[in-house]
């Protein structure tokens, strides 16, 4: 009975024990206006910045939101991708993509910097972090 339990901890251990992880790699990305970052053979590009978050010091209605659309190129074909921050009713600050065969999850870290009522034509940074899953 003692060789019987000591038999089944030992397999037990070699069964979950060998079990393959999955291999996840995260990299950050700041963009601004119109910069791409080349992702293998893919091409990612900040298009333009839509801000509607209220400005630091402003009595607002609501707290608003960003969003942030890109442009993934890859094998010639054009995908746009919205992420969102905020206020953003559909639009989810988190987009799965993928390149090259290879899926990716595509997330929004942060819009800077955050609207001031006096500041106008502030350049703008992106933050967005991309994993693959």
């Amino acid at each position: 009975m003692k060789n019987l339990i000591f038999s089944f901890i030992v397999l037990s251990i070699f069964v979950f024990g060998c079990e393959k992880k999955s291999e996840t790699k995260t990299t950050n990305y700041d963009f601004e206006i119109n910069t791409s970052k080349s992702i293998g053979a893919s091409t990612l590009v900040l298009k333009s910045i839509s801000d509607s978050r209220c400005p630091i010091n402003a009595d607002c209605i609501g707290a608003g939101g960003a969003k942030a659309y890109f442009k993934l190129t890859a094998n010639n074909i054009d995908q746009e991708i919205i992420l969102c921050k905020g206020d953003c009713g559909t639009l989810a600050s988190v987009a799965n993509i993928k390149i090259n065969g290879i899926d990716y999850s595509l997330k929004l870290i942060d819009i800077t910097p955050y609207p001031q009522l006096q500041k106008r034509n502030v350049t703008q940074t992106v933050k967005v972090e991309l994993t693959r899953t």
